[in-house]
């Protein structure tokens, strides 16, 4: 029987997402098979163990701008992963292949439309990556976050889906935020901040935060810190300052939320809306396309968020986070039109896009 191949790896930015479709494929289609491709015996292979998806490590690597000597390392490895694709191919009925984008997603997109089998897209920013222009022209339908999606060749089919989220109903009914915070470790009276650092740690956004502290421990909130590397040295050691390299329990983090801090990747973004949290963003100035800064003036000009920039420092970003705090109402248009720019329903939607392209629905 023909199934869905997901390739996805790297950051947790391009990793849920692609979690919450196959989530939502399994549930739609239990019958029909799933296969994940990922990076060999990297941290997506322990994301994708929980949905019992088969999961196949392949070589492949990226393009690096601002070190072009390392790109020798693809002499070998684009060959390598090639022919383990080859191998995948043969060995699996793909039907219809799905990617986040990220260099993982390129070659079994490529292969996909050597072969006539159907490919679509997901391009979580407002400006599509490097591997979603290469692999467009060849795709049946690039689903976006937006509902404007820059960059794409003209002709190619868009469709806005929004960010498919790894959350479902009863995560959202499972804590109160009180229950959460105690849940947590915090005083369920105190307000919290949640920092999302990203998975692979944002360097710059963790700095602004390290100096925000100062401003925050004096005050009467709760500090919940992902850096998503090496726990970095803290001004202070306090019972309401947490640092961990990772959140396990996002459902609780989320819920117990007052105000989230985080970069401006479409993933968390996604996110956020679907949580309809309030949230001041840091967009990072190093990544393609500038990207991240993109994101942040849609969602600023929504209403939906305030953004600071790495050069206002984390002075800046202390003020703006506790003057939210010290306006309720503030906070609560925040959070109401965070949640109106939420699509609940995106990974559904692209999960049954993509029986459609398999089985010709």
């Amino acid at each position: 029987m023909k199934g869905l191949l997901i390739a996805a790896g790297g950051t947790g930015g391009h990793v849920f997402p692609a979690l919450a479709v196959g989530a939502a494929w399994q549930r739609l289609y239990p019958e029909v098979p799933c296969w994940w491709v990922g990076r060999p015996s990297a941290r997506e292979e322990g994301w994708v163990a929980p949905l019992g998806i088969p999961y196949v490590g392949v070589y492949s690597a990226g393009w690096q701008r601002q070190r072009p000597w390392r790109n020798l390392v693809l002499l070998y490895r684009l060959p390598l992963g090639y022919f383990q694709l080859l191998g995948v191919f043969r060995r699996w009925p793909v039907g219809v292949v799905f990617t986040t984008g990220g260099y993982p997603g390129l070659l079994p997109g490529w292969i996909a439309s050597r072969r006539r089998v159907p490919l679509a897209l997901l391009e979580l920013n407002s400006t599509a990556g490097r591997t979603i222009r290469w692999l467009a022209r060849r795709a049946g339908v690039v689903f976006s976050a937006f509902p404007e999606l820059r960059g794409l060749p003209a002709g190619v089919k868009v469709v806005w889906s929004g960010v498919p989220v790894r959350f479902t109903e009863a995560d959202r009914e499972r804590y109160t935020p009180e229950v959460a915070r105690q849940r947590l470790g915090f005083a369920p009276e105190r307000p919290l901040i949640l920092v999302l650092g990203g998975s692979q740690g944002s360097s710059t956004l963790n700095r602004m935060v390290a100096a925000a502290l100062s401003w925050w421990g004096k005050q009467p909130v709760s500090i919940l810190w992902q850096v998503g590397a090496a726990v970095p040295a803290i001004p202070m050691a306090e019972a309401h300052i947490q640092v961990r390299p990772f959140i396990t329990d996002m459902a609780a983090a989320y819920r117990a939320a007052t105000v989230v801090v985080s970069g401006a990747g479409g993933s968390t973004l996604g996110e956020l809306t679907w949580w309809g949290k309030a949230a001041v963003l840091v967009p990072s100035p190093y990544v393609a396309e500038d990207h991240q800064r993109r994101n942040a003036e849609y969602y600023q000009a929504s209403g939906a968020a305030l953004v600071v920039e790495e050069a206002e420092g984390g002075e800046r970003l202390a003020g703006v986070v506790l003057g939210l705090l010290q306006e309720p109402h503030r906070l609560q248009a925040l959070e109401t039109a965070m949640g109106r720019l939420s699509r609940p329903d995106a990974a559904t939607q692209i999960a049954q896009a993509l029986y459609g392209l398999a089985y010709g629905g």
